[in-house]
């Protein structure tokens, strides 16, 4: 009973959106496929799920890095090769020019996702039911624009004017803030635990609109570059406090349960161009460990939501497997990470990502690293971590 009206709770604080940023904690959440929100066994577990951190079996600190730059629909190369030509002088190109450009122009604003990415970077320590970490982050999302001026890319090239050229405008939203973050867990009975973390984020931030006529848009800049550009522009000082909630049960010796509420506070970014709001995200993950040397994990997001701040709706689905051998010091790991919400699950065109990576146990030292590829083979996502056991 005690289970169910702990699970009946969380769902009655939650709302059917996401987060903003950033999208996996740890080498190792990443070449899971972002999948280990009911088991997890280092200081991430403070953004996982802070419930894990009841049954942290050593206590261990460490620093680790991770990037990720998305651009599943290659916004930021058909910018590029648009901006190979002289789009000041749109009219006076030549033919195959115009129509050259258009085309790249036409991919790009009729994109249904948008750029985004981040870089995150920081120490972190975690005892047996409570954690710390200090994580700096540069976060941003890039978006062309679809609005009037867009729809003038849907007539014949030879129709299209420099003024309409010079009318298309690309959003760019960026954040770079330091997160100081404690969080506690704790059993409420037998095999059920719940946590809670608490979070202050101090930095910048900024959100503003750009023509293609000049920096960042180059035929050299690629969707990391436009990334850069928005986080290196912010300049809005702000500070908030939010909070993230964590349960976790035991249903069974091998089999394990997780619910997480992230940004359960709601807070808002007032920017001078309007709000940043990240929004409450409420996520379930289960964790299956026939044997200590092999594990499967599921994480799912319960609703859909808004991910880019841009309208489109995603719900997010992971799922990963981990594989120790030679006793538990080489860890073997692979994941997928895609959108329920999307036309497409996997496949050349799904918005899919494919983790892969290893963990070392060195005994004291703890080294994870990983990598994840779209579904076309490009390296989208990087996380290195290592980690100090305290035992």
């Amino acid at each position: 009973m005690k289970r169910s009206l702990l699970l009946a709770a969380f769902l009655a604080l939650a709302m059917p959106l996401l987060s903003f940023f950033p999208f996996f904690y740890g080498a190792r959440s990443l070449a899971l496929g972002y999948a280990s929100l009911a088991y997890n066994y280092d200081f991430n577990s403070l953004q996982l799920n802070p419930s894990l951190l009841a049954s942290l079996a050593m206590p261990l600190g460490g620093y680790q890095y991770g990037s990720s730059d998305l651009d599943f629909r290659d916004i930021g190369r058909n910018l590029a090769a648009a901006r190979a030509y002289d789009l000041e002088h749109f009219q006076a190109l030549d033919a195959a020019g115009r129509e050259a450009a258009l085309r790249a122009l036409k991919e790009a604003f009729s994109a249904d996702t948008a750029i985004s990415g981040f870089r995150m970077r920081g120490p972190g320590y975690a005892g047996k039911g409570y954690a710390v970490a200090i994580a700096t982050v540069d976060a941003a999302v890039v978006r062309p624009l679809a609005n009037a001026a867009s729809a003038a890319l849907d007539q014949p090239a030879s129709m299209v004017s420099d003024a309409d050229i010079a009318a298309l405008r690309v959003r760019f939203t960026g954040l770079h803030y330091t997160d100081y973050s404690l969080a506690i867990g704790f059993p409420v009975s037998q095999g059920t635990y719940v946590g809670a973390t608490f979070h202050y984020l101090k930095g910048k931030s900024s959100v503003f609109d750009a023509g293609l006529g000049g920096e960042p848009f180059t035929p050299a800049a690629g969707a990391d570059d436009l990334l850069e550009a928005a986080w290196s522009g912010a300049d809005e000082g702000f500070t908030r406090f939010n909070l993230d909630l964590g349960a976790g049960i035991d249903l069974g010796q091998h089999l394990k349960a997780g619910l997480a509420l992230k940004n359960a506070t709601d807070p808002v970014i007032a920017t001078a161009a309007g709000e940043l709001r990240l929004a409450r995200r409420l996520v379930a993950g289960l964790a299956f460990r026939p044997d200590p040397q092999l594990a499967f994990f599921l994480d799912v997001d319960l609703a859909k939501g808004e991910l880019y701040q841009g309208g489109e709706e995603a719900q997010l689905f992971s799922l990963g497997v981990e594989k120790g051998l030679f006793h538990n010091k080489l860890f073997l790991r692979a994941g997928l990470w895609s959108d329920l919400a999307a036309k497409y699950f996997v496949g050349r065109e799904a918005n899919a990502l494919y983790g892969i990576g290893c963990g070392f146990n060195l005994g004291k030292f703890l080294i994870d690293l990983a990598l994840a590829l779209d579904s076309r083979g490009r390296v989208k996502n990087l996380g290195v971590s290592g980690f100090y056991a305290l035992r």
